[in-house]
């Protein structure tokens, strides 16, 4: 869960070229990695969840054993994220060196990935909507996406959350796998068959992120709105709730793109809406979170209880492996007080290889609220659906009056980290990182869904071809047509 203090949307990261590259001797990067290790064994709440002791031992030193006798930021950021990697945290963050930068030579063209493959999600450069493309300067497209796999953060074994993050970020990715590239030769298959080969020019940040707002996978087309950022900037880019109406069928859609609103502005946000919902005598609500990361966990309790009509649950426990923050000498930056939020908080409930508070039914129970909405309610969700939004979303498949329709959430089913995070930058090569020492354990129904799983939906509804071509957006046609009854 992310408090506002250093909440951060992951939308597009600005540090960027190549061209500064900093080489780093052996003993420095050694040094670097031994901090890194040992932070992460004495801080990290859940190391061994999806690695054994041994196999993430052996990833260090092997890693260690086999340096070169020079090797730059960049090289060293990546076998670090094989070591993360590893560890499956999907709140265990990796910053690249401050000597990365990447202005100038951005992959141009804007992607969406559908079962795996990658098509064009804008038709620049006379390409159209939904062209398959099959390789990057003689690069397959499928190596590729191995190759880049390992930069999103994920929860366990999910892959939807490194998609939905590898189509956002494709050409941030591409400079830290490949290096600058002014040229990309692209080979591709236009959606009616015919096979193409076109060489493009690299571009600038600023113009891709403009051109990001274009995507055809953001479906103004379904909105009857020009694609663009009028339109981005009311729909997807905003953080605070607004709510949309189809009157015909007395259906009303909120969108909550983040949790990380100002908590008493969001509560009061959220009952002007529902009072306005309520007035209008609504009888069918789609809570849409499918861009929403995160935020603070009180909205997403707030939001939930609007729309419930009995006393629900989140979690059953939090750990720790430290009540103290390890190697301090190398923290950058931290938000919130040790000592009562870490320290004093646990120190009363040790256990054999750390802290736990486990909560018993009265502890974590929370109340509908007086003004909550009494009609149907659908929660729409993708891969993007993550820490507390997928904590939300895990409420609402706990309870059978509420369908969760969409994507496997990029949050953990069973557990997750959050709550106490701490920014740490190793002193030689400067990159950083930010680990959160909490492990918590969800309340879930549920107990059949595969450890390693994100939080998957009632009914798994996602975007096909078809749809991106025609800018149809499935996930809430499917919804109008069941409150149709057909």
């Amino acid at each position: 869960m992310i408090p506002k203090t250093w909440f951060i949307v992951f939308f597009w990261i600005s540090v960027h070229t190549l061209f500064a590259q900093k080489q780093l001797d052996p003993d420095h990067v050694k040094e670097d990695l031994n901090i890194f290790e040992r932070i992460l064994k004495k801080g990290h709440p859940s190391l061994y969840d999806y690695v054994s002791e041994d196999s993430l031992q052996f990833v260090f030193e092997d890693t260690k054993e086999h340096l070169k006798d020079s090797i730059t930021d960049i090289d060293l950021f990546k076998d670090m994220l094989g070591i993360t990697d590893r560890i499956k945290d999907g709140h265990l963050f990796l910053f690249p060196p401050n000597t990365l930068k990447s202005d100038q030579y951005y992959f141009p063209l804007i992607l969406k990935i559908i079962n795996t493959e990658f098509y064009t999600d804008t038709d620049d450069f006379d390409i159209p909507v939904g062209s398959k493309i099959i390789a990057i300067n003689n690069q397959n497209i499928t190596k590729i996406l191995e190759d880049f796999k390992k930069y999103p953060a994920t929860d366990g074994f999910n892959l939807t959350k490194k998609y939905r993050d590898i189509e956002l970020k494709f050409g941030l990715y591409y400079i830290y796998e490949y290096g600058i590239t002014r040229k990309f030769e692209i080979e591709y298959l236009e959606p009616n068959g015919a096979h193409h080969t076109k060489t493009v020019d690299a571009e600038s940040f600023v113009k891709v992120k403009l051109r990001n707002t274009k995507r055809q996978s953001y479906f103004a087309n379904y909105h009857n709105r020009e694609n663009g950022f009028d339109f981005f900037d009311q729909y997807i880019g905003s953080k605070a709730p607004f709510v949309y109406y189809k009157d015909d069928i007395q259906l009303a859609v909120l969108v909550v793109n983040s949790f990380g609103r100002e908590i008493q502005k969001f509560k009061s946000d959220l009952t002007s809406i529902f009072k306005e919902i309520n007035k209008k005598k609504i009888k069918h609500l789609v809570i849409d979170i499918r861009q929403n990361e995160g935020g603070f966990r009180p909205n997403a309790i707030h939001l939930f209880s609007f729309i419930t009509d009995k006393p629900f649950k989140q979690i059953t426990s939090e750990y720790v492996t430290s009540i103290t923050i390890p190697e301090k000498k190398y923290v950058s930056r931290r938000f919130l007080d040790e000592k009562p939020f870490l320290t004093y908080k646990f120190k009363n409930h040790p256990i054999y290889d750390g802290w736990k508070i486990d909560f018993d039914d009265l502890e974590t129970i929370m109340v509908p609220s007086e003004n909550r909405f009494k009609g149907k309610v659908y929660v729409t969700t993708s891969g993007t659906t993550f820490s507390s939004a997928a904590a939300f979303a895990l409420n609402a498949k706990n309870d059978p009056d509420i369908t969760v329709i969409g994507e496997e959430m990029g949050g953990g089913y069973y557990s997750h980290n959050g709550e106490f995070p701490v920014y740490y930058e190793l002193p030689n090569s400067k990159i950083s990182f930010m680990l959160f020492m909490e492990k918590i354990d969800n309340y879930v129904i549920d107990k059949t869904v595969p450890k390693g799983s994100g939080t998957p939906p009632d009914k798994y509804v996602g975007i096909t071809l078809e749809d991106l071509i025609e800018g149809k957006d499935r996930i809430l046609d499917y919804i109008c047509r069941l409150v149709r009854g057909y």
